[in-house]
């Protein structure tokens, strides 16, 4: 048994109706169907991944503890999302690339009849996986639903968050520590700050080093450089954009995996369509292969295996884009998050039983024109 509670909330000076209800026009019955869906896949995700780690065996591996994890939540997901009355598209997922537990750019779930709806999905149902496996602060379940997400392989990207206008004015085709200033200078004149007061969320540092010099030079200029202490997790970065968490940033920089990109710019689309994303596409065997680097050249040192993944999937690793074309603007539905453990920037707490044996879990729903759901999950055994 499953008991729910919803509040909604309009961000940007709007507030929900006495019902709860998001006030903006009434959702169709597809609407609500896909959003149920969605927010039941994510909350099991959470919640299978969280009790993962009552299985784990004493001395065992930090990658059979994370490969638990992801096999944990993504069973809980996909047995939801198999028995959605409409069908899935995966666009882009986490675990291709590994083969682990996750879900895969192409595959189908939901009912498969071409008679009935489709949705492009974007899912990532462990983002931040070690942190899990450790119990540590900051796992999310990530999951998207669009009309019109464009399929990626499971590579990375070096992405700017940027204003609109300004896209086309970012040249990111030489090396990162050469073009993040006077992209930094173009984001400052675009917002009417200047560059040192710009506030920047950038890679971590911890596992490998290759972000230093760009933290280095984005600090020189005086910008305030969030750097995250372990495992990067950009939702809650996001998020601040709507005053869901602190401080506010003005600009993203720094690499990402394409699924993650595609999240984020799915979410961009739905709470601040004047901000968009300018990336190229980037590497993974390049930085695994030297992962001792502290500048981002190795982001763009690909494998054949690679180069073929970007041939056969339509991309070109020599050119740039933006989001638009990753998420065609507008066509965002919804994005639901929630936390696998606690969740301090976003104020929301992993799993756990209160004193009456309810599990509890607690995440978002994300709608167009920034209304947020904010949703607590209580599982009766």
């Amino acid at each position: 048994m499953v008991d729910v509670a919803v509040h909604w909330s309009h961000q940007g000076g709007k507030h929900a109706d006495s019902t709860g209800d998001p006030g903006v026009g009434a959702p169709d019955t597809a609407e609500m169907q896909e959003d149920a869906y969605l927010v039941a896949a994510m909350a099991s995700a959470a919640l299978g991944a969280a009790e993962a780690r009552s299985d784990f065996a004493d001395g065992m591996s930090l990658n059979d503890r994370k490969v638990s994890v992801d096999g944990a939540a993504t069973e809980a997901a996909e047995k939801i999302l198999r028995q959605a009355p409409f069908r899935i598209r995966v666009a882009a997922g986490e675990g291709e690339r590994d083969d682990s537990p996750g879900a895969h750019s192409g595959q189908w779930l939901g009912l498969q009849n071409e008679t009935l709806a489709k949705v492009d999905a974007v899912f990532d149902y462990v983002d931040g996986t070690e942190l899990a496996a450790e119990n540590l602060p900051g796992a999310l379940t990530l999951g998207g639903f669009g009309s019109d997400v464009r399929a990626v392989p499971d590579l990375q990207a070096y992405a700017v968050l940027a204003p609109v206008d300004v896209l086309e004015d970012l040249d990111l085709r030489p090396v990162p520590e050469v073009s993040v200033i006077p992209v930094l200078d173009r984001i400052a004149k675009a917002v009417g700050k200047s560059p040192a007061s710009l506030t920047v969320s950038t890679h971590s540092v911890a596992s490998k080093p290759m972000h230093s010099t760009l933290v280095e030079l984005m600090r020189e200029l005086g910008s305030e450089v969030l750097v995250p202490e372990r495992v990067t997790v950009e939702p809650p970065y996001l998020l601040s954009l709507i005053g869901l968490s602190r401080p506010r940033i003005d600009t993203m920089i720094g690499a990402i995996g394409l699924s993650e990109l595609a999240f984020a710019a799915g979410l961009i689309d739905l709470i601040a369509p004047d901000l968009a994303f300018a990336f190229r596409l980037a590497s993974i065997a390049g930085p695994r292969a030297e992962p001792d680097l502290t500048n981002l050249d190795a982001l763009f040192k690909f494998s054949e295996d690679e180069e073929i993944a970007l041939r056969r999937s339509g991309w070109d690793k020599d050119r740039p884009y933006t989001s638009k074309d990753l998420v065609r603007p507008g066509s965002s539905r919804a994005a639901a998050l929630f936390a696998v453990t606690d969740n301090p920037a976003l104020g929301i707490r992993g799993p756990r039983p209160d004193e009456e044996g309810v599990v509890r879990v607690e995440g978002f729903l994300v709608k167009q024109a920034a209304r947020v759901g904010r949703i607590r999950l209580g599982y009766r055994r």
